[in-house]
């Protein structure tokens, strides 16, 4: 019974209704509609749209603020966050909920961050709809793991951990399989593909003496993370790693856009 209602969640979306749509109004067969699907789903993830489903609105507290002030005098800056994510569906029939709810304090601070905020546990409490001390101790399960949580209460101690999507990189070359990584990280199949994917477009663009900032620019990643994949590059090259020479040999890595210098992405 339980499988079934997260089946039926799974079919309340955006990309559902049009699936509908091609099926049902346009008679699409069920070949084309599948091809058509992936393609969807694929742009959606590299657009990474703003105001996509399962995004809300919200208010963190500046990175730049110090400890020290009260709320009331903090710089707060409305950010965009994920709530929920399709993944999250797959994730609670195969884990559970405690599983989902790791997994959203992993993306949710994490998106934070690179939007120049930190949310606090208490946030995190609101948002995910339990209380402080399941949130603590969530997040210190997650950082007994090297995950980095970037909570405003741990703001002088980011930097001493790593992104869950670095940590999956890592994961990925070390050897282990995707069932793997999944049951480690609480992460779908396609969550690790397109980390792995992100993280060969870099070390391409990096190979090709592309700077940083023109690296983020092409990506669509922040440059935090493109630092990190950086990192996790030059560690891994000093070794005899087989899954990083397979990345390197790749030759979709060459679909790669890199345009003008000097413009956009």
């Amino acid at each position: 019974m339980y499988d079934t209602e997260t089946e039926k969640l799974s079919l309340k979306n955006g990309l559902e209704q049009l699936r509908w749509d091609l099926e049902n109004r346009f008679g699409f067969s069920e070949i084309l509609i599948e091809a058509l699907m992936r393609r969807f789903r694929q742009f959606l993830e590299e657009s990474s749209n703003i105001d996509g489903e399962g995004k809300i609105l919200y208010w963190g507290t500046a990175s730049s603020e110090p400890s020290g002030k009260t709320q009331k005098e903090m710089e707060k800056i409305r950010i965009h966050l994920t709530l929920s994510h399709p993944d999250d569906i797959k994730i609670l029939k195969e884990s559970g909920i405690r599983a989902v709810r790791r997994k959203r304090i992993m993306r949710i601070t994490n998106e934070a961050k690179e939007q120049n905020t930190f949310l606090t546990q208490e946030d995190l409490a609101l948002l995910l709809c339990n209380s402080p001390r399941t949130i603590r101790y969530d997040i210190k399960q997650i950082r007994d793991e090297g995950i980095e949580v970037p909570t405003r209460g741990q703001m002088k101690d980011i930097g001493r951990g790593v992104s869950h999507k670095a940590k999956i990189v890592q994961e990925y070359l070390k050897g282990y399989t995707y069932p793997e990584i999944r049951t480690r990280t609480h992460h779908s199949d396609e969550s690790i593909e397109r980390y792995i994917r992100d993280f060969s477009r870099v070390i391409y663009l990096h190979e090709k003496e592309e700077p940083v900032i023109r690296i983020r620019q092409v990506t669509r990643l922040s440059e935090s993370l493109v630092r990190e994949y950086l990192q996790i590059y030059k560690k891994f090259s000093d070794t005899d790693c087989p899954r990083l020479k397979d990345i390197l040999e790749k030759t979709p890595l060459k679909k790669v856009r890199i345009g003008n210098k000097g413009g956009g992405p």
